[in-house]
């Protein structure tokens, strides 16, 4: 999706205008939680933007100016502030989806055998979270969105033990308009790159522009694996803050 200066903007759009408006729908009344919404989106503006300036600083990653407005803040672009706001809603949207139509998945309703089903789960996140540590021990993304995104699952996993796999279910539904969204900022044809990538590959033509001694050069299409935790972790953060209030 080459949008040029207006490309960004056109993923901010695909990714929060329908969580949006759907959200207004009587039997969710999820925009009425809006001190909820707006108290997890704080918290993640708070975290996540002062490091994004910091690694834009370092040469973690970098953008790339044929494909955001221009306007800045400090040294990101406006769209990645704004990226903040409209992931986690669209994040917390779609949680609230599921926990409607699919109460089942809740241990509140009986059904403890679905622990061991988020035992697996967990377990194939924490393996891909070494796998990545040990392709790359001294990237800076690499340690640090592995190591956010894995202190979000299993503060959720003490914390929210009830709808823990409500959650989990969730974020794997989310995977989809995941890697459509972050293959577009990543690589603007992302369909055209092999579908997993285990060497160093350099993509030019991306909104987002890695550095690739700071990732474990594995990817999904154009998408670096350490963005499953690092997207993991401010979901996590918005969750506990939008569920705060019940048990």
């Amino acid at each position: 999706m080459d949008l040029g200066h207006q490309t960004y903007w056109g993923v901010l759009g695909l990714t929060f205008l329908g969580p949006f408006f759907l959200g207004f729908h009587h039997s969710l009344n999820f925009n009425k939680r809006w001190k909820e919404i707006l108290s997890a989106l704080l918290l993640i503006l708070t975290i996540y933007i002062p490091w994004d300036m910091w690694f834009t600083q370092m040469g973690v990653w970098s953008f790339n100016p044929k494909y955001v407005s221009g306007l800045y803040l400090i040294n990101i672009p406006i769209e990645e502030v704004l990226f903040f706001i409209a992931t986690p809603f669209s994040c917390l949207f779609v949680l609230e989806c599921v926990r409607y139509y699919f109460p089942s998945l809740s241990y509140a309703n009986g059904n403890k055998h679905l622990h061991a089903v988020s035992m697996v789960i967990m377990f194939l996140f924490a393996m891909l979270g070494f796998i990545l540590i040990v392709k790359n021990p001294d990237g800076w993304y690499t340690l640090s969105a592995t190591i956010t995104g894995s202190i979000g699952l299993f503060y959720l996993y003490n914390k929210r033990k009830n709808d823990f796999l409500q959650i989990l279910i969730t974020w794997i539904i989310l995977l989809i308009p995941f890697y459509v969204c972050n293959g577009i900022l990543t690589g603007i044809h992302f369909w055209e790159y092999p579908f997993f990538n285990d060497s160093q590959i350099q993509i030019d033509d991306a909104v987002v522009l890695y550095n690739n001694l700071e990732n474990s050069s594995l990817r999904i299409w154009s998408v670096p694996a350490e963005d499953f935790f690092y997207g993991f972790g401010f979901y996590a953060i918005g969750v506990s803050l939008y569920r705060r209030k019940e048990k």
